[in-house]
């Protein structure tokens, strides 16, 4: 079971990594959906119901994203399903309780949720980062050491997308206009 986890998690990384590369955050989200599938059979395969409960409700909560992007609808269009995914895993909580680690997962369900509300990928990438390593704490505390690994690649490669997308093309413009005014 635990080997099954760890190939699910991997290819799950795969296809989430690659989504992290992408320019907008629809690509972004759409390769998301597809890598919690995988996520949430790993999680299964670990027995923690918590972390499969999570992941299918991020799987959920982004396809309804997509669609009121699509739409292009406005920021309270995202208060519904924003307030039923935070309650659906609440409740999940309350019958899946642990121990105090499973907090962890509801911090990284707030973060997500309230991130990809925003159609600033800026912000979505800032957030990206915050979830892995909120899932990185929790994955390391219950031995899933590939899914951690995951998450600090992925916290890499989401660093690396800021770093392309956002921060080197306002370098680029600021060195035009340098170079203008000389």
């Amino acid at each position: 079971m635990y080997i099954t986890s760890q190939v699910l998690v991997f290819v799950g990384l795969v296809i989430d990594l690659v989504g992290r590369c992408f320019k907008h955050k629809k690509q972004i989200l759409f390769f998301n959906v597809t890598a919690s599938l995988f996520y949430v059979s790993s999680y299964v395969f670990l027995q923690s119901w918590l972390g499969a409960i999570a992941n299918g409700l991020n799987l959920i909560r982004n396809i309804w994203y997509m669609r009121l992007d699509e739409k292009e609808c406005n920021q309270a269009s995202y208060i519904l399903p924003a307030c039923l995914i935070t309650c659906l895993f609440a409740i999940s909580l309350g019958i899946f309780w642990k121990n105090a680690l499973d907090l962890v997962l509801l911090l990284s369900m707030l973060l997500v949720t309230i991130g990809f509300s925003f159609k600033n990928v800026f912000v979505v990438r800032w957030t990206i980062i915050a979830n892995s390593i909120v899932w990185g704490i929790y994955n390391f505390s219950i031995a899933g050491y590939v899914n951690f690994a995951c998450d600090m690649i992925g916290l890499t490669i989401a660093l690396v997308s800021i770093i392309y997308y956002h921060y080197m093309p306002h370098k680029m413009k600021e060195n035009k206009v340098e170079k203008t005014h000389k």
